[in-house]
Formats: C-alpha cells, sequence, structure tokens
C-alpha cells in the first residue's frame, strides 16, 4: 500500500522526542493540515498494518495508566480507540500521546502501521525511527 504524508519542513532526520514519539502520519490520498513544503510516500504491506481496535499489550496500557492517570478498563480504551482523551476529561495533547502509544503498540506487536480514524478519516501511524531511507519525496 502507497501511503503518503506531507510535511511543513523537509525531514531530514527522525527521532523519538517528537509530539507523536517517532511515529508519522500517512494516509491514502493526500493531504494537508497546513502549510506543506514536502510530500513524501512510504510503501506499506498490508498485511504488516494492524488497526487500532485489534492493538493489545499490557505495557502500552501500564504506560498509558501511568501518564495519564486513568484506570486500566480507560487506558485500554484509550488505545483501542474505543474512546478518546475527551472522554476523561483529558485534553488534546493527550489524544496525542495515544496515537504515539498507539503506533508503538503497533511496532511492539510486529507491524509496521496502526490504521486509526482522526478528523480527516483513515489515517496510518507510523513509527520511523531508523527508517528515514524508506521515505521517498513524491
Amino acid at each position: 500500500m502507497n501511503l503518503i504524508h506531507t510535511s511543513p519542513e523537509e525531514i531530514k532526520n527522525i527521532n523519538k522526542n517528537g509530539v507523536f514519539g517517532d511515529c508519522l502520519f500517512f494516509s491514502a490520498t493526500e493531504y494537508a493540515m497546513g502549510e506543506v513544503k514536502a510530500v513524501y510516500t512510504l510503501e506499506v504491506s498490508e498485511d504488516k498494518i494492524i488497526e487500532v481496535c485489534d492493538l493489545e499489550s499490557i505495557e502500552m496500557i501500564t504506560d498509558i495508566c501511568n501518564a495519564l492517570d486513568v484506570d486500566e478498563d480507560q487506558a485500554e480504551e484509550l488505545l483501542t480507540g474505543e474512546s478518546t482523551a475527551y472522554d476523561f476529561d483529558l485534553d488534546g495533547e493527550d489524544d496525542w500521546y495515544i496515537q504515539s502509544k498507539q503506533g508503538e503498540c503497533a511496532k511492539l506487536m510486529g507491524y509496521e502501521a496502526c490504521e486509526a480514524e482522526d478528523e480527516q478519516g483513515a489515517v496510518y501511524i507510523v513509527p520511523m525511527f531508523g527508517r528515514l531511507n524508506d521515505l521517498k519525496k513524491a
């Protein structure tokens, strides 16, 4: 599957310290949430993409519990996209944290990407640390 990422700047390196950890967000069609200076593509086999509702990891649930002060059931709902941060009186930055955990969980489970939904529709959360060369400029 050919995925597309739009960026407000050229991507020269990828670290784990971004708002979404090392995850970048892709879609099946090009869209932008602001100014776009660079467009990238990434090829991911469909069997390497897990749906957010199928994520499971005690480690990720524990991380979410500790970071957001929610119980295990709530953390699992957040991880699997059943609930959002707003459902538990948290804020948008907490949702960003959850999205980074969803990508991290997909990688932990042996996948390259997690398919979720955002305000634009289907979104693919892809952990990219060590994969800079996999990005192709469109």
